[in-house]
């Protein structure tokens, strides 16, 4: 479900728990990790302008927190903007890297200057060792 925007919005404070991934263990992940040299996930962005915005929002910084909560990926995104197809937009992020300790993403980070005039969510999609 959508969440509405705040000037700054870390998604850990508004749910109770950080990003977690059903039946992974931290067993699981280490032998994930030693059997790899490579990890990828995708995260997909989808927003909702409100209908009285005709004009293109400014661009927002996405930040989403590594597994090793030392760092993260900082990411722009441009405004949410209507078109003809469709009243939600979507923009998807690939993660891939050699460095498994970074993946899977723990939490996301929206930056967003008080623009609070659109509905958005994040899908998370699995995290893949290969």
């Amino acid at each position: 479900r959508p969440l509405q925007a705040a000037p700054t919005t870390r998604f850990s404070l508004l749910l109770p728990l950080q990003l977690e991934y059903a039946g992974a263990s931290p067993v699981q992940l280490r032998f994930l990790r030693l059997h790899s040299r490579l990890a990828t996930q995708k995260v997909s962005y989808s927003c909702r302008p409100a209908p009285e915005q005709g004009q293109p929002q400014p661009e927002k910084e996405i930040r989403f927190l590594a597994d090793s909560r030392e760092q993260s990926y900082a990411a722009s995104l441009q405004g949410c903007v209507l078109d003809n197809e469709s009243s939600i937009t979507d923009t998807i992020f690939q993660f891939t890297t050699e460095e498994l300790s970074l993946l899977p993403l723990r939490d996301l980070a929206v930056f967003h200057n008080g623009d609070a005039s659109h509905q958005f969510g994040f899908t998370v999609g699995p995290v893949c060792f290969s």
